[in-house]
């Protein structure tokens, strides 16, 4: 076997407890910690479907139908064409398939009941999609190191917030990652055993990869290597050719290549079919996403990253909240650790895992729109790089020194975990607690007498959402409602619509920092909009904050806050209360959905027109 379990190597101590065990036992223990994260809290929302991108897949699988014959299968208004292509067809396809297994809640909330049942079967799909990824990971780093190896790596996964949070939505994010890593896996098996099964299932995982989202075209990287390296000539194990090398006998694989190409190919087709049957949408559609996350077209949901440098945004952004600290300095220091030996050596496997882990960070790093969640598929593959690091894999170190630092290794890795988990533990208690959007609209609801005049924002959800109090049903159309269009120009005409929205509001409801946070970032853009949400913070606009819902991080009293208002914030919270541990800022894709901050300020004076203009205008 080519540098994986069968290598001989020194005996070193194992990195905690846990790696103690032997290897089927310790990687149960392993899958039950993180199935129990992953599975806790699936209905966080009561049903209110608030993640917008998990509604949109649901909406859309709820609509597809079979075909009544062949050539409306191939018609590009096929009622079984998603025609929705910011994601791939195969996970829509995949959740109408098995959406007869949904189950049916009995829930009081604005959607049909088997439709939140698809919703919870989607949600636990999630979750089984990341313990899949979390298997591959351990039985690639295995493969291509040792057990031990891939037992730390998929330990960090089992406790990593971002995984876990990502599971409790039907998005695409834990589906793609799972493919990606399953991808890596056949194709490291095809680099050591040249199996013709080992190649068409890394072409059906690519396939399928890419029919979840086009973001996993940089495999074809490491397919490259992976099949080169089945080819090249030369003794197993020992450090690999340089990579021009194996360059320069592409030509010589192209069977083989085509091979995996037309096997990705065909499973493309089948599970994404009006790629091709309707391509005006389709590569309209992708176009337009792309030029988004480029930040070539202006969006109001990308421009929250108008002030973030690329490649530093999110490599913090993963290591405070995606990871929590020493977890993200473990997982991106270890990378780079993992970067310079094989800069070094040369070694194959190394430069494999580089293939696709340097790849894709140079492609979502880099780009204007940094979602956290972009960088789900890479973070099992930086825990396998910082795991095979820690471990020595290759360094062929010794010396007292050396040997000092592998006996401290144990003690470092244990706190390590420990402090993981407690972060992980501090993050779940949110889905122990109510929506914070149901409770700021049961406050409202209580609080807030009918017809009164409530000003909130576009492009943001409306609040309060429909729910029961008791026997009563209550609905938002009780109240009067302005719409606040802060993401327009600012111009004379918006001044007097936030004048007289401020003449006629009884409250004003923010339900998230959607637009507040990044808005006041820009005041070169926004004069007017950013001096409105300071001054209505200060509470200079005759509102004073009436209610917030807080539901965050928080453990033992001990509150984890994010500061999602650049120190513009109303007072939430004392600056001097011990129990709030302030983390900075933190991605707005990270808070909105799960544990968003919503704020309703109540009017307590009535100022004049010219009086608002004199806070407003620049």
């Amino acid at each position: 076997m080519i540098g994986g379990q069968g290598d001989k190597e020194t005996r070193r101590p194992a990195p905690c407890l846990l790696l103690s065990l032997s290897p089927r036992l310790g990687f149960a223990i392993i899958l039950f910690i993180a199935a129990v994260f992953r599975l806790y809290g699936l209905a966080w929302d009561g049903g209110y479907l608030f993640h917008p991108d998990e509604r949109k897949i649901l909406l859309v699988a709820s609509e597809l139908r079979l075909p009544a014959n062949l050539a409306e299968f191939f018609s590009a208004d096929s009622p079984l064409n998603p025609k929705f292509f910011a994601y791939g067809s195969f996970p829509i396809y995949l959740l109408k398939i098995l959406s007869v297994f949904a189950p049916m809640p009995s829930l009081s909330v604005p959607w049909r009941e088997d439709f939140v049942g698809m919703a919870l079967l989607g949600r636990a799909l999630s979750a089984c999609f990341d313990l899949g990824t979390l298997a591959l990971t351990f039985l690639l780093a295995r493969r291509l190191y040792d057990a031990a190896t891939g037992m730390i790596a998929s330990a960090c996964i089992a406790v990593t917030v971002l995984h876990i949070q990502l599971s409790h939505f039907y998005a695409v994010d834990t589906l793609l990652t799972l493919l990606v890593v399953a991808t890596m896996y056949f194709a490291a098996r095809f680099a050591q055993t040249r199996a013709h099964r080992d190649a068409i299932a890394t072409g059906v995982a690519f396939g399928l990869a890419l029919a979840t989202k086009v973001s996993a075209a940089p495999l074809v990287v490491p397919i490259v290597v992976a099949v080169v390296r089945a080819n090249a000539d030369g003794v197993a194990g020992r450090p690999g050719d340089k990579l021009c090398g194996w360059l320069g006998q592409i030509k010589t694989q192209r069977t083989t290549l085509a091979a995996v190409g037309g096997v990705a190919f065909a499973v493309f087709f089948l599970m994404q079919p009006y790629a091709l049957l309707d391509p005006i949408r389709y590569f309209g559609q992708i176009g337009t996403e792309s030029l988004v996350a480029r930040g070539w077209l202006d969006y109001p949901y990308t421009r929250q990253y108008a002030d973030t440098l690329p490649y530093v945004y999110p490599i913090a952004q993963s290591s405070v909240w995606g990871m929590g600290l020493p977890l993200g300095i473990f997982a991106w220091l270890g990378s780079a650790l993992f970067a310079w030996r094989w800069w070094r050596t040369r070694e194959w496997r190394d430069g494999f895992i580089l293939a696709w882990a340097l790849v894709y960070f140079l492609m979502v790093g880099g780009q204007y729109a940094k979602h956290l969640r972009y960088l789900l598929p890479l973070l099992p593959f930086l825990f396998l790089m910082a795991a095979s690091v820690i471990r020595g894999q290759g360094t062929g170190v010794s010396g007292h020194v050396s040997r000092l630092a592998l006996w401290l290794l144990p003690t470092a890795y244990c706190l390590l975990f420990t402090a993981s988990l407690i972060y992980a533990l501090a993050f779940t208690s949110l889905y122990s607690r109510e929506h914070p959007w149901l409770t700021i609209s049961r406050w409202m609801y209580a609080n807030i007498p009918a017809h009164a005049t409530i000003a909130v924002e576009h492009w943001d959800d409306v609040l309060p959402v429909p729910m029961r109090i008791g026997e009563a049903t209550r609905a938002p159309s009780e109240y009067q409602t302005i719409m606040l269009p802060m993401y327009d120009v600012d111009d004379a005409t918006k001044l007097e619509t936030l004048v007289n929205a401020l003449r006629d509001a009884d409250y004003i409801v923010l339900a998230t920092q959607r637009l507040s946070a990044p808005i006041t970032r820009l005041p070169t853009r926004y004069p007017i909009s950013s001096r409105y949400y300071r001054a209505l913070f200060a509470g200079q606009l005759g509102f004073e904050l009436d209610a917030s819902a807080v539901n965050g991080i928080a453990l033992g009293g001990l509150v984890i806050a994010d500061d999602r208002f650049d120190g513009l914030a109303p007072p939430l919270f004392s600056a001097s209360d011990a129990r709030v541990w302030n983390w900075g800022r933190a991605d707005e894709s990270f808070t909105v959905y799960d544990h968003p901050l919503p704020l309703v300020f109540k009017k307590t004076r009535t100022l004049a027109r010219d009086e608002l203009r004199a806070w407003l205008a620049p």
